[in-house]
């Protein structure tokens, strides 16, 4: 199983660009940010005005398929998406609950693991997988920050036998404790070794701890050894009893099937099932950034860093969403965004460079502008992504520019309706943040429609350099005092539950 932020996230670091192992200059402290066009404008210059190129053709319409929603009695809601070139059905089914909803933070990871490692009415876990594999189908189960998804792709022939399986599942797991055991020793030893090896998880897992409090589920990312010890089945079976409830569920049929056919299926499966209200879950506001923070969770002898500069902007409904994205696109596209072009490419600075929002359901999101460099070089790569910010914050973006991100976001998202697979990911992605019918198509209008003007004013509106929140997973031996000129400097542990080690004060002069 996954856990996706969508950290399922471009925060993973690509080494593959460093080039093989010789040791890069750290190259110029402070160099002058290339703006798109300024070098082809100096080679015009000195060679004269060169033949333009062909205008690029106009995006293709790509209207978001239909989707029709029905509610059945109990109050589970049943969305179809009709698409008939095979005769194939993807079914997807979206119960909310995150990571860290419950109070328990993982115990919703450990319950969806459980609904296909644990046994289900009656079935053991390998018979229930025998069934699974008998309709040629594979079932994932996925949790993020907001959302627990189980998926699998059937022959429309095999669609009741699919939906009975699926239905079994969800509303009547068994929880095995033995294998409940085998899975808390399994998430254990990879809790373990993303605390040994994993630089973007440590990272991760400390920013979203530093961005909200704990009585805020967006506080907890994935799980560490303490956490699920504190996990039994008594907890996940309390879990089950008040999230898997039918007024909480959507379940999403895309493909050959029309949607009368595809509430009668459902009906058959899930329309007996009985459940409350689901539990309110309350998001306490974010910690303010009163100052900018700076942890560096230590990795001893490491020979790089994962740097993250993150701060929150508003929420995931808010109307300028399409400029935001064409904003971000401009400074952390790969590879014509700002950061790739001058803190990887112009100051070999890093070996990868990204900006991103990550996607909540409730309350501000984090704006997360990361690089993975090697640990001489630490600082000068924090410099780097903080001068990038102040001047994309500071001055208009470029037509150029704007005509590029609008473009590419564009065109991206009609290659994302390419199967029909994703597309019934899509419909669980609305319904899970809480989007309106109709948006995605809303969305990609908007988005072409983008000017530099207001790109440039949701630019203004969401950077910031000071202050921020600078994670560093690193050496601190190596780097925690050259990161002090930005701020107090906290060293973290993440082999012994995220403690703090000890605190380096701030520079005088610090920013």
């Amino acid at each position: 199983m996954k856990l996706v932020p969508a950290l399922s996230l471009p925060l993973v670091l690509s080494l593959a660009a460093c080039g093989g192992a010789r040791e890069a200059s750290i190259g110029p402290l402070h160099a002058d940010i290339p703006v798109p066009g300024q070098r082809a404008a100096a080679e015009t210059a000195k060679s004269g005005p060169k033949e333009s190129p062909p205008a690029p053709l106009a995006s293709r319409e790509s209207p978001f398929p239909k989707v029709l929603r029905t509610r059945l009695a109990n109050g589970l809601s049943v969305e179809t998406v009709e698409a008939r070139a095979l005769p194939l059905v993807q079914l997807r089914v979206l119960i909310r609950a995150g990571n860290g909803y419950g109070g328990t933070p993982g115990v919703a990871k450990l319950t969806a693991e459980l609904l296909k490692d644990g046994g289900a009415r009656g079935m053991s876990s390998a018979e229930l997988l025998r069934r699974v594999e008998t309709l040629g189908a594979t079932l994932t189960v996925d949790v993020d920050f907001d959302a627990t998804r189980l998926g699998l792709a059937v022959t429309n022939d095999e669609l009741p036998q699919a939906l009975d399986l699926v239905a079994a599942i969800v509303r009547e797991p068994a929880f095995d404790e033995k294998e409940l055991l085998k899975l808390k020793a399994r998430e254990k030893d990879q809790a373990d070794d993303n605390a040994r090896s994993s630089g973007t998880w440590m990272a991760t897992r400390v920013l979203f701890r530093e961005l909200y409090t704990q009585e805020n589920p967006y506080s907890s990312f994935d799980v560490v050894p303490s956490e699920i010890a504190r996990i039994n089945g008594l907890t996940i079976r309390d879990f089950h009893r008040r999230f898997y409830v039918p007024k909480n569920v959507d379940v999403v049929l895309a493909g050959d099937i029309d949607g009368s056919a595809a509430a009668k299926a459902v009906e058959k499966s899930f329309g007996d099932w009985k459940g409350g209200d689901p539990p309110k879950v309350s998001f306490p506001p974010a910690i303010p950034l009163a100052k900018t923070r700076v942890v560096v969770v230590n990795r001893p002898k490491s020979t790089q860093s994962d740097v993250f500069v993150a701060s929150l902007i508003a929420d995931r409904k808010t109307p300028d969403w399409p400029a935001i994205r064409v904003a971000n696109q401009i400074l952390g596209g790969v590879p014509a965004g700002r950061l790739f072009l001058d803190v990887r490419e112009q100051r070999s600075l890093a070996y990868s460079t990204t900006s991103r929002v990550i996607e909540l359901a409730n309350g501000p999101e984090p704006l997360v502008i990361s690089a993975g460099t090697q640990t001489p070089k630490t600082a000068e790569a924090v410099d780097g992504l903080l001068d990038n910010v102040r001047k994309i914050a500071g001055a208009p973006v470029s037509v150029a520019e704007t005509e590029s991100a609008r473009r590419y976001l564009s065109d991206v998202f009609a290659i994302r309706m390419e199967t029909i697979g994703s597309i019934a990911d899509m419909v669980v992605l609305q319904d899970a943040l809480g989007l309106p019918d109709g948006y995605w198509d809303t969305y990609r209008a908007e988005v072409r429609a983008t000017v530099p003007e207001t790109a440039s004013a949701a630019a203004h509106k969401i950077f910031h350099a000071d202050p921020s929140l600078i994670v560093v997973s690193g050496d601190a031996d190596a780097i925690g005092a050259t990161l002090t000129r930005f701020g107090e400097v906290a060293v973290i542990d993440p082999e012994h539950d995220f403690q703090t080690l000890r605190t380096l004060p701030a520079e005088p002069a610090s920013r």
